[in-house]
């Protein structure tokens, strides 16, 4: 299971049902397909949500959740 996370940038969590549960108590849920890459992000609050959804070969929209995900939950 580990390996399946390093390889999405994620060192630590749970990952169940698609849903990787992170070590602040955020929750994820990342996915590609024919083309597309996305990121769905929820705050350890549960207050807070963001998504990202790119249409480019290398994107790093996991890296773009988080940003997103600090600049809303301020």
């Amino acid at each position: 299971m580990g390996d399946v996370l390093r390889q999405r940038g994620i060192e630590e969590g749970r990952y169940g049902a698609g849903i990787l549960f992170l070590p602040d108590k955020s929750l994820v849920h990342r996915g590609d397909w024919e083309g597309f890459h996305s990121t769905f992000k929820v705050s350890p609050d549960r207050n807070t949500a963001v998504t990202v959804v790119c249409n480019v070969d290398s994107p790093d929209n996991f890296r773009a959740a988080n940003q997103l995900m600090e600049i809303w939950s301020k």
